[in-house]
């Protein structure tokens, strides 16, 4: 996994993989035919670890709080390798770069979808467009850390990650109630 996420599949050297994982090549090959065969049963592995991180249909949390958790998760080693696997692979044209399988509706997605039943966000909102906000500001940071430094100033971590919080936090609240003030701004002269 390690060798995939900071390579990518084009870049990855199966004398890296076995020298790491202090196997023959003849057994890697043995197991599984190629390096596309491990390529592909690292995802597979992948994809059933993080499959219940990402599906699991907790709707009767507290969205914001599901939101923060999910933050959380994203600043661990494993996830913030499970992302640039999943960019690798996007920039390698894989078809299937989606971290759950077709026909799977993500969790995110039913909790937002419950938020509103429930009357804790405007029901009005696309529940679709909110889900990839928040993946948004859930994983950019891990998948773009030179951009992430320039919008914010180079912030350091502990600072952007409480802010990405407190942003998540009124986001919800103004998505519950339009006239809420989501942060003081400062003001500008014209």
């Amino acid at each position: 996994m390690r060798e995939f996420a900071k390579y990518g599949f084009a870049g990855a050297r199966v004398e890296r993989i076995v020298s790491r994982a202090d196997v023959s090549p003849r057994s890697l090959y043995y197991h599984f035919g190629s390096k596309r065969g491990l390529y592909e049963a690292v995802q597979e592995r992948l994809r059933s670890q993080h499959f219940e991180d990402f599906v699991r249909g907790v709707t009767d949390e507290p969205l914001v709080d599901r939101l923060l958790a999910n933050i959380d998760v994203a600043m661990t080693p494993r996830w913030q390798q499970w992302a640039r696997m999943l960019m690798w692979e996007a920039l390698d044209g894989g078809a299937d770069s989606a971290p759950y399988p077709k026909d799977t509706v993500p969790g995110d997605l039913l909790a937002i979808r419950a938020a509103q039943e429930r009357g804790e966000i405007d029901p009005e909102l696309d529940p679709h467009l909110l889900t990839l906000a928040f993946i948004a500001i859930t994983f950019w940071p891990t998948m773009f850390p030179q951009s992430t430094k320039r919008l914010t100033l180079n912030m350091p971590k502990d600072e952007l990650l409480q802010a990405r919080k407190d942003l998540v936090r009124a986001i919800v609240a103004r998505l519950a109630d339009p006239t809420a003030v989501i942060a003081a701004q400062p003001e500008t002269s014209s």
